[in-house]
């Protein structure tokens, strides 16, 4: 499953970013393997959508998401 799947309001728990770049960035920004993520929002024309990682609120667009696999809690 992959984080764009997601729903508002859903949770996953990050296991791998299949893009070494956007990994390099997203880890940079808070985005920590093994951490749970929530997805807060998502734009009404479905991207970006807003996720939370810890205290951090991201912005990541679905085509991004798409590279980020995780587990569905």
């Amino acid at each position: 499953m992959t984080l764009d799947t997601l729903k508002e309001n859903e949770k996953g728990i990050i296991e791998s970013i299949s893009d070494e770049s956007l990994a390099i960035q997203l880890l940079a920004m808070g985005f920590i393997l093994g951490e749970e993520v929530k997805v807060e929002r998502i734009a009404p024309l479905n991207d970006p959508m807003i996720i939370t990682s810890g205290d951090n609120y991201i912005s990541i667009r679905k085509k991004d998401a798409k590279q980020i696999k995780i587990n569905k809690t």
